[in-house]
């Protein structure tokens, strides 16, 4: 990791964000930039004799954000440079232009932290930038330590395990110096052996250099409720959840999990779009499983 982009809008949230960007960046010896995105619209309340005087209003308010930001940046004690872009484009798309055509290598953006892992799940903005950006993007819902994160858990779909996702969970250990915990939450449908599964497991995360890890297993009907109940009863200190382009991450919160529970966890939340055509690995024992006779009608209901 070597380029890191933090989107702010001068907000407490934003502050949040920022100084762990911050933390991370020392951590990693890497690049900070952080860039605020106008969403000016030239037809909010204003009336214009010409595209010319829109343009110049538009100038000008890019120069008091451009002042702000400076101010912004003095907040925060440290040696490292940090750059700064205010962009005229709106926030999903101006942050995507800068990660495709700038490569940076992760997006930290602050979310509302009255609303916990909930906003940072099913936030609008989060959920679009995570849809649209093609780099892992970390929710800091509140103030957090870098150093504060010791345990991460990555819950997982065994049906969709894929190459690129474990690569950047092995990317995601050694930039906090973390433990992972795969979680597996078993619902009714699922027939798999866990075992075996877990052996299997095993051998891909070695060749991905996934070093300091273990394996869980919890049953639920939901997996949404395994997994934030798990992270509520383990305490873990971050979630780290792949997903996809069409669906985001909601697909997770389908379940029946309290309000009061969700707004609990308030911890950061790591996310990675998969790409739709990559081809998932290939467990043999669910392979094996599903492919008896008897259990062609479960594999309708627990395909994708």
């Amino acid at each position: 990791m070597k380029k890191i982009l933090v989107p702010i809008d001068f907000s407490e949230v934003s502050e949040h964000a920022t100084q762990f960007a911050i933390e991370l960046a020392e951590k990693n010896d890497a690049e900070i930039t952080l860039l605020n995105c106008l969403h000016f619209d030239y037809h909010a309340g204003y009336e214009f004799t010409s595209f010319t005087s829109a343009k110049s209003l538009l100038a000008d308010f890019k120069g008091v954000m451009e002042e702000k930001m400076k101010k912004f940046v003095k907040l925060f004690q440290t040696r490292r440079r940090i750059n700064t872009m205010v962009s005229e484009m709106h926030l999903v798309m101006g942050i995507k232009d800068m990660v495709t055509e700038q490569g940076y290598d992760l997006v930290v953006i602050g979310t509302n932290g009255t609303s916990g892992l909930e906003e940072a799940l099913v936030g609008s903005n989060t959920e679009k930038i995570v849809r649209k950006i093609p780099c892992p993007v970390i929710s800091v819902p509140s103030r957090c330590s870098v150093d504060g994160i010791k345990k991460i858990l990555v819950p997982i779909d065994i049906r969709e395990i894929k190459s690129s996702f474990l690569k950047q969970i092995g990317d995601l250990q050694r930039q906090f110096d973390a433990q992972i915990e795969f979680l597996w939450v078993k619902t009714p449908h699922n027939i798999e052996n866990e075992i075996v599964v877990s052996a299997e497991l095993s051998e891909f995360t070695e060749s991905f250099n996934i070093k300091d890890y273990e394996f869980t297993v919890v049953k639920n009907v939901f997996p949404s409720d395994g997994i934030l109940l798990h992270a509520d009863e383990t305490n873990a200190d971050m979630i780290a959840m792949p997903t996809h382009a069409r669906r985001g991450i909601s697909h997770w919160l389908s379940g029946s999990l309290t309000e009061d529970t969700v707004n609990h966890i308030d911890i950061p939340v790591w996310s990675f779009k998969m790409d739709k055509n990559e081809k998932s690995l290939s467990l043999k024992s669910i392979k094996e499983a599903y492919g008896k006779p008897e259990y062609k009608k479960i594999e309708v209901l627990t395909t994708d």
